[in-house]
């Protein structure tokens, strides 16, 4: 007989011995946990058979609620919370077979392997303990624990999922430069996009972004600052840095702009921009939104100049030639500032809202582009340096310019061939591709040196865009509803003033500070928000130079460095040491211990007979010596004392 008898009869189930098997599950204990079908717990004894109901569906549920209705002294809790095996449950001991009974083997199941989870990493008392590489005082950055750089810094080195990642950055500026635009001699079109102080946009967008560099920085973006932080300090992107680098007017009416409905959405492109209403309604509901393709404002802004030919070639009045010659300056500046300053993750379509700026184009240079162009690149770096993040969005040309004027010697550019000392500075290079892993950038970085970065680049650049009061204002900036920190007593050293420790951000920028209260404090209260020359501190003799503390304060409260330094490997030892050795007592060669011991005893006694008075360069420079001598002679002592067996003479 096969040794499935009982269980199958012509390739299905047979019941055979199915009261015995439904009373042992019956009884198994229950595994703890959420099951599949979830419902009361089923009475423990026999079933449907056994209570005298028969074996169909219906019978067999309304036994089992009798059953369990029936045990009244039946204690969940007890059964609940008793003592369960998880891996397989034990099979009970069957009686002993009857002689004309056959034995049924149950088939040996193989055993069931539990999935692998990872240990649960204990969670980091942050307050207590802090984060490896800082910051070990919380005071400051209070949402690190949601910033990308925590996961970077515990990654392991073979980690590449976290080293790795990268942001997908969506940049538009290349669609400014490939439009063609009429040539200077047509004033009509030129004019307007002058006296706006847009026309800057036109020049300043890079048709090559190196990505791994903006990654780079991304990552180093601190939201509680809104500053960049790096081995140097603190730096950070401000209305001086828009200003230079871009020309755009950083004095006037922030944007007041709300959420428009797709009413007062068609009604404006309908009036301002000549399109009829049922197209207009078919664009939003292409874009799911009060928005417009790219494309279909690059088609408006021709067709509305094929219009204004058309009509000049007609005779037909002035009015209706400025009609269309309007409307295609505004699909102009709509299409401009929706592919710079204005740029989103969609990369694609324009925002409608923008439209209101452009209402009378006489008006346009009354409003403060370069703040709405801050806050905008702000509001994404804000979100881009969160760990949950993997797009990025915002002005990337008036970014990478940022980095090249800061960080010269970083990425990959040259210089533009036509360029001009009146024009803006981010017109002045033309970035190359670079590549788009951020790792060697941020190893750079961890690395960077005191003479890699340029703190004030735009010293040459003073006779075209001077240093103004708004660019000293310390406070919140807006761009109809989002709001940005601009903080320049942070970042003093790109004003050429010895950097201290600043206040709590809280202090410039008051939380919770309303829209309306923005605006009248900056229109209102300029001079008085201003960092004034108290704050502003002594000049820079040094373009690094910080006050006695700053170094270890900005360490204890902030995250420097993206990765551990991990220790080299020693050196092998030269097989022929003991050669060299005697070649260099042969030759007579300069001790280098004794010289460095000769340069401290002289360099402390012009110190001590005051040769050098304190405050001045040269006794700074004294100073340094000896921060640079000390450590050396100290380990060559240290060295000895454990018992080197290999040295040089000294």
């Amino acid at each position: 007989m096969e040794e499935n008898v009982g269980r199958g009869r012509h390739g299905k189930p047979s019941n055979a011995n199915a009261s015995a098997r439904r009373e042992l599950a019956a009884n198994r204990p229950a595994k703890r946990g959420r099951s599949k079908q979830q419902g009361p717990i089923p009475a423990r004894g026999t079933h449907d058979a056994e209570a005298g109901g028969s074996r169909t569906r219906t019978r067999s549920r309304l036994g089992q609620a009798q059953n369990a209705a029936e045990d009244d002294d039946f204690d969940a809790d007890q059964f609940l919370n008793q003592d369960a095996e998880y891996g397989e449950p034990e099979e009970p001991q069957p009686d002993e077979p009857q002689p004309d009974e056959p034995q049924i083997e149950e088939p040996q199941q193989p055993p069931r392997r539990r999935p692998q989870q990872r240990p649960r990493q204990p969670r980091r008392d942050a307050a207590n303990e802090g984060y490896g590489g800082g910051p070990s005082d919380m005071s400051l950055l209070t949402q690190y624990g949601n910033h990308r750089a925590v996961p970077i810094w515990d990654a392991e080195p073979d980690d590449h999922e976290v080293l790795k990642r990268t942001l997908r950055c969506q940049a538009s500026g290349k669609k400014v430069m490939d439009i063609v635009k009429p040539p200077r001699s047509e004033r009509w079109f030129w004019d307007p996009i002058e006296a706006s102080g847009l026309e800057p946009l036109t020049r300043v967008n890079f048709s090559v972004l190196d990505y791994g560099v903006i990654w780079a920085f991304v990552e180093r973006w601190h939201p509680e600052t809104s500053t960049f932080h790096l081995p140097l300090g603190e730096l950070g992107i401000t209305l001086d840095d828009v200003q230079c680098l871009l020309h755009l007017p950083i004095q006037g009416k922030f944007f007041n702009h709300t959420k428009m409905s797709r009413g007062e959405g068609a009604d404006m492109v309908s009036s301002y921009l000549g399109v009829e209403r049922e197209e207009i309604d078919m664009a939003f509901a292409e874009t799911n939104g009060v928005h417009l393709k790219h494309s279909t404002l690059q088609t408006l802004y021709t067709t509305n100049q094929t219009s204004a030919e058309r009509a000049i070639a007609e005779n037909k009045p002035a009015h209706v030639v400025r009609l269309y010659r309007e409307r295609s300056v505004r699909a102009f500046m709509l299409h401009l500032v929706c592919c710079t300053i204005f740029s989103n993750k969609s990369s694609y379509y324009a925002d409608v809202v923008y439209l209101q700026y452009f209402q009378d184009l006489s008006c346009v240079h009354e409003w403060n582009w370069g703040a709405a162009a801050l806050v905008h690149l702000q509001h994404y770096l804000d979100h881009g340096s969160a760990v949950s993040t993997t797009q990025m969005a915002g002005y990337m040309s008036f970014l990478q310019g940022w980095i090249i004027a800061h960080f010269p010697r970083l990425s990959v550019w040259v210089e533009a061939p036509r360029y001009t000392a009146n024009m803006p500075l981010n017109s002045k290079v033309v970035p190359g591709q670079g590549h788009k892993d951020a790792a060697g950038y941020r190893s750079s970085l961890d690395n960077i040196q005191t003479y890699d970065c340029v703190f004030s680049p735009y010293d040459a650049h003073r006779q075209v865009r001077p240093l103004i009061n708004a660019c000293w204002f310390s406070g919140w900036l807006r761009c109809g509803k989002l709001k940005a920190k601009h903080l320049p007593e942070r970042v003093l050293r790109q004003f050429q003033h010895v950097q201290g420790i600043p206040r709590n951000p809280s202090m410039s920028a008051t939380p919770g500070m309303n829209l309306c209260e923005i605006d009248r404090v900056f229109t209102e209260e300029l001079e008085l928000r201003m960092i004034d020359e108290e704050m502003r501190g002594r000049p820079v003799t040094s373009p690094w130079d910080t006050e006695p503390g700053y170094m270890s304060w900005f360490y204890r409260v902030s995250h420097p460095v993206m990765r551990p330094v991990e220790a080299p490997e020693s050196p092998p030892r030269p097989p022929n040491l003991e050669v060299l050795i005697e070649a260099a007592e042969a030759r007579n060669d300069p001790n280098l211990m004794q010289v460095c011991r000769s340069v401290k005893v002289e360099v402390e006694r012009a110190v001590r007979d005051g040769e050098a008075v304190e405050g001045t360069p040269i006794h700074g420079t004294l100073q340094r010596i000896l921060n640079l001598l000390n450590p050396i002679l100290a380990y060559r002592r240290i060295k000895r004392g454990k018992g080197t067996r290999y040295h040089t003479r000294g």
